[in-house]
């Protein structure tokens, strides 16, 4: 059985945790902070998910909402 996304998102989000914890354990800033980064880019499409709202991918880094 496939995942749905949020499922998918969550799972994802789990996985930038872990590897963020592993990161700031080993003393390595940068990549602590580009994993923690993603962490909040997964964090934020579940919760447009979960509202109903979607963003294409184009119109998240443009910063603007769709019409």
């Amino acid at each position: 059985m496939k995942a749905t996304r949020n499922e998918s998102l969550e799972y994802i989000a789990s996985l930038l945790q872990e590897l963020a914890d592993l990161a700031k354990d080993q003393k390595l800033p940068f990549l602590s902070y580009l994993i923690e980064m993603a962490f909040i880019e997964v964090s934020d499409l579940a919760k447009q998910q979960v509202s109903g709202k979607s963003k294409t991918q184009s119109d998240h880094l443009n910063g603007s909402e769709p019409h």
